[in-house]
């Protein structure tokens, strides 16, 4: 066929499909408005905190810092083997934690996400850790936060600079740096953990898998955790590497792991689901034994191991200053009422209900 014919047959059929889709478009394809009426954004949206760093001696601290500089900072100490981003995970609250003028700061501890494993540190260099931190970003007073096994760490801090903490806030927290701790196992090497742990390094899905929570109801939770699961054991080039989960145990065995209570003198306040398996109640009871001057206790009828995101903003509303009053939910609005007020109202986010 000669070109200009071909070209001309090509043409019209790109004409033809054109006018043919035009008219054979679904209604949410057709412009329903003025184009210059729509309003687009002119900034970002957020998608997570930005991983900031800071080099002492050598060595690269790594941290979040979410907020305004002149809102009530917090050091917020993730579970068990997690990393930084474990914060992400509380960030279905967002809105409220902003409201409520909280300023997050999470430092990434030993070995884990982007930060070189050293097995000679322990909870004394976690601590010196944060507070670089906290004195690089001109931080003086700050309120703590701690999940699971970030309770070992909290401590920590609390007993090093009592005079700066203004809270203390465990949520199903252990109590492996407390002198009313259990008895700890410390027969066990660093690589007789890592064999006993690899299962967990190697599989992320398993470690941080909640299967039958609550928080599953939450848009993305769970692909978040897996998120932060992977950061924590392969980001670094750890490639599944269990050292540093490993050393999170055998550090409750080094000399000076336990601090001195009466070092502690922020208030406390505790949370606890009533049927928490992992760190069950009688912890709770070890944090009261050594620590007598709790501020609160709060314990949740039918809770797990996941309160403290069950409870989320009650924590933020109480590290706020705000805990005498109660996060309830009242005709599908979450309102802090006062909590002799609160009677049966359903707790927390009206999400949850």
């Amino acid at each position: 066929m000669h070109f200009s014919r071909l070209a001309s047959h090509a043409t019209r059929g790109v004409w033809r499909a054109g006018f043919a889709a035009l008219f054979m478009a679904p209604a949410s394809l057709m412009a329903q408005e003025n184009p210059a009426g729509i309003v687009l954004q002119s900034g970002f949206d957020h998608i997570g905190a930005e991983v900031h760093s800071l080099e002492i001696g050598g060595r690269k601290i790594h941290y979040i810092d979410e907020g305004e500089t002149d809102w009530r900072p917090v050091v917020f100490i993730g579970g068990l083997g997690t990393s930084l981003a474990a914060f992400q995970l509380t960030e279905f609250a967002r809105t409220s934690r902003e409201a409520l003028g909280l300023r997050m700061i999470s430092v990434e501890r030993n070995g884990f996400g982007e930060s070189e494993f050293d097995p000679d540190r322990g909870y004394a260099g976690y601590t010196e850790d944060v507070l670089a931190v906290l004195e690089d970003l001109g931080v003086d007073e700050f309120a703590i936060v701690a999940i699971s096994g970030g309770g070992a760490f909290a401590a920590h801090i609390a007993a090093e600079v009592p005079d700066r903490v203004l809270s203390l806030h465990a949520a199903a927290a252990v109590s492996w740096t407390l002198p009313t701790r259990d008895e700890i196992d410390c027969t066990m090497s660093l690589e007789e953990w890592n064999e006993a742990n690899e299962q967990w390094t190697h599989n992320p899905k398993s470690w941080w898998g909640v299967p039958g929570s609550p928080v599953l109801v939450i848009p993305g939770w769970q692909t978040a955790a897996y998120a932060d699961a992977t950061r924590a054991f392969y980001l670094g080039g750890q490639l599944g590497d269990p050292s540093a989960l490993s050393r999170e145990f055998t550090q409750r065995c080094d000399e000076n792991a336990v601090v001195d209570p009466s070092q502690i003198t922020a208030p406390v306040f505790l949370y606890w689901g009533d049927e928490d398996t992992s760190v069950p109640m009688s912890v709770m009871e070890q944090w009261q034994d050594a620590l007598p001057e709790i501020r609160q206790a709060r314990v949740y009828e039918g809770a797990g191991h996941t309160v403290q995101y069950e409870f989320w903003v009650q924590i933020l509303a109480d590290i706020a200053g705000y805990d005498d009053h109660t996060v309830v939910c009242i005709d599908g609005d979450t309102r802090l009422v006062p909590s002799a007020d609160a009677g049966d109202l359903p707790r927390d986010l009206c999400a949850w209900h």
